[in-house]
C-alpha cells in the first residue's frame, strides 16, 4: 500500500464512528462512505463503497489487512464481503447476511409480534392463565382430503382448559367478501368439481368451530381487530391500557 497516511485517516473515521454508535457491532463498509468523503479521504462514492473496497482488496492482496484492525472479511468462494467491527469486539461467527435475514424475515419472530399473539397475551393477563395456543381437538376436523379418507384437526387460537374456553382472534381476512366459486373439470372422473376459495374455506371452518366447540361443552369467544383502534392496514394501534379494557369486557363472564 503506497499511501499509508490514507490508512491512518480511515482508521480514525472508523474509530470515531463506533465511538458515536456504541450499540453497533458490525457494519458494511459502504455505510461509512459519507464519513470517509467528509474526512477528505475520497472525493465521491462509486458503486456503493467501491473506493474503500479497492483499498481493502489491495491490502488483502499484500497481506496487510492488519493495518486496519476494524476490518472483517466474509469470504464466500470467489466473493468477499467487507465489514467493519469495533476493535474490541469478537469476530462474528455467523455470516452478517444470514444474521440480517434472521432478524428481518424470521417467520417465528414475525408471528411473535403479530396482532393475534398480542391479543392472546392480553387474554392471558386478564384471565391470569396461560393459553394453549394452536390447540387441536380430535372432534374438530377440516374437510376430507383428496384421498377421501383423512381429515386435519383444526387449530384454535387459544384454549384455556381450566375454563373450557376457546378464544379466537379475527383479522380483516376473516371478513372479506367471498370469491366466486369456480367449477373445474376433473379429467379422471369426468365430472365438475367445485374449487373453494381461501376466504370461503376460512369462513366454513370459523362456522364449524362456532358449532362444534359448544357441542363439546367448550365456550368460544371471538375478539376482532375491529374491537380495537386500528390503522389503515387494519393492524391494531397498540395502547395496552385501553386494549386491556376491551379484552376484559370480552372475557367478563370468565374472570
Amino acid at each position: 500500500m503506497k499511501d499509508l497516511s490514507k490508512i491512518e485517516k480511515i482508521n480514525k473515521v472508523i474509530e470515531a464512528y463506533f465511538n458515536a454508535n456504541a450499540s453497533q457491532t458490525i457494519v458494511p463498509v459502504k455505510e461509512l462512505m459519507s464519513a470517509f468523503i467528509e474526512a477528505g479521504i475520497f472525493t465521491k462514492d462509486i458503486k456503493k463503497g467501491l473506493p474503500i473496497r479497492l483499498i481493502l482488496r489491495d491490502l488483502d492482496a499484500s497481506n496487510q489487512l492488519n493495518l486496519i484492525p476494524f476490518v472483517h472479511a466474509e469470504r464466500h468462494g470467489e466473493h468477499t464481503y467487507w465489514y467493519f467491527i469495533p476493535a474490541n469486539v469478537t469476530v462474528p461467527n455467523v455470516p452478517y447476511k444470514q444474521e440480517k435475514k434472521k432478524l428481518e424475515n424470521d417467520a417465528i419472530a414475525t408471528r411473535l409480534n403479530n396482532d393475534e399473539t398480542y391479543v392472546i397475551s392480553l387474554c392471558d393477563e386478564v384471565l391470569a392463565l396461560k393459553a394453549n395456543r394452536q390447540k387441536r381437538f380430535d372432534f374438530l376436523l377440516g374437510d376430507l382430503h383428496k384421498n377421501g379418507k383423512t381429515q386435519t384437526m383444526l387449530p384454535v387460537d387459544a384454549y384455556y382448559e381450566e375454563l373450557q374456553l376457546v378464544v379466537e382472534y379475527k383479522e380483516i381476512q376473516n371478513y372479506r367478501p367471498l370469491a366466486v366459486i369456480e367449477e373445474k373439470e376433473d379429467e379422471e372422473e369426468n365430472e365438475k368439481v367445485k374449487s373453494v376459495s381461501r376466504e370461503e374455506q376460512r369462513r366454513i371452518y370459523d362456522e364449524r368451530r362456532a358449532k362444534v366447540l359448544p357441542e363439546n361443552e367448550i365456550s368460544m369467544i371471538v375478539i376482532s381487530y375491529s374491537d380495537f383502534a386500528y390503522d389503515d392496514k387494519n393492524k391494531i394501534i397498540r395502547d395496552k391500557e385501553s386494549d386491556l379494557k376491551i379484552v376484559q369486557t370480552a372475557l367478563k363472564d370468565f374472570r
